[in-house]
């Protein structure tokens, strides 16, 4: 919810974390209502189902099918707001409430498409907080991993995979990230990294994207020292050389030293994987006839 209101300075976030409460409180009384006469928990379908009764129901929130790619789909406070959003930014939801209500569910990183599991006694459902908090069986996970990575793709143990808290709040930046970058706006996609940056420091992934977005941005102080920290926190030697390469040729444009046209040529003929700091701007991948359009699909952490 703060880094939601970093977008949204103008407005109180009290109002948001007492909407929050509301749907804790709704869930409780839901689970009270499924809970046997004699005092036997509730079964996992039954906290399912009313965990559905709760935010898909009476409170109304749901997958925005129509707006998918809209920023706002991946803004906590706006999600509230329009009560539309995206699979990991509802997740949010169910695992707060959840968490309030004693409930064990964990967030779950399946391609492109963020889930949850619930357990309760000995029995565990996959839910889908997308598409109205449904359980989804495997001809259902299989079909949705299918969409996301093509016809031959099988489930495989790694699909299951838990998502910790860090992830999920990188999964959401993430989604804001791409979007920006879709839209042609470097400037928010590298605050947003840095936002990234607050809640996993220690990712050499990050420091990766952040430097090669500051040099984009022609801000070669700022992209040159997140290179050195690239460099101090992945040491892989073909990774080590390439940044290596890149900071020296910053180091040269901070001290207004010009590039050495015929070194240029001899580095693009021993490694061709030398970034380009002004490489064009894309929005999105080519489909079949060539024009461009971004995959519907909720993206993995940068991690």
């Amino acid at each position: 919810m703060y880094l939601a209101s970093l977008d949204r300075p103008e407005r109180d976030i009290a109002p948001y974390f007492a909407r929050l409460d509301d749907i804790c409180a709704d869930l409780e009384r839901s689970i009270a209502d499924a809970t046997a006469s004699n005092g036997t928990p509730p079964r996992v379908m039954d906290l399912a189902i009313a965990l559905q009764n709760v935010i898909p129901g009476h409170h109304g929130f749901q997958g925005d099918e129509e707006n998918y790619d809209d920023t706002e789909n991946a803004n906590l406070m706006c999600v509230i707001d329009r009560k539309r959003g995206l699979p990991v930014a509802l997740a949010l939801l169910y695992l707060h409430a959840a968490a309030r209500c004693g409930l064990d569910m964990t967030g779950i990183d399946f391609p492109g498409h963020f889930l949850l599991r619930l357990e309760a006694s000995g029995e565990r459902v996959l839910i889908d907080p997308f598409h109205n908090g449904i359980v989804l069986g495997a001809a259902e996970l299989r079909e949705l991993l299918k969409a996301f990575q093509g016809l031959d793709a099988e489930l495989q143990p790694e699909h299951y995979r838990e998502a910790t808290d860090q992830t999920i709040l990188l999964r959401l930046q993430n989604n804001i990230k791409v979007r920006a970058l879709r839209s042609g706006d470097l400037a928010y996609a590298t605050t947003i990294l840095e936002r990234c940056l607050i809640i996993a420091p220690d990712e050499p992934g990050l420091w990766h994207q952040a430097g090669t977005l500051h040099a984009r941005l022609n801000n070669d102080e700022k992209a040159l020292a997140a290179f050195e920290q690239f460099l101090r926190l992945n040491h892989d030697p073909r990774h080590q050389q390439r940044i290596k390469t890149l900071a020296a040729e910053l180091r040269d444009r901070i001290a207004g030293i010009e590039p050495d046209a015929a070194k240029q040529g001899d580095a693009k003929d021993t490694d061709d994987t030398v970034i380009p700091f002004h490489p064009p701007k894309s929005c999105g991948s080519d489909n079949a006839n060539g024009s461009k359009q971004p995959a519907p699909s909720d993206d993995p952490s940068p991690v």
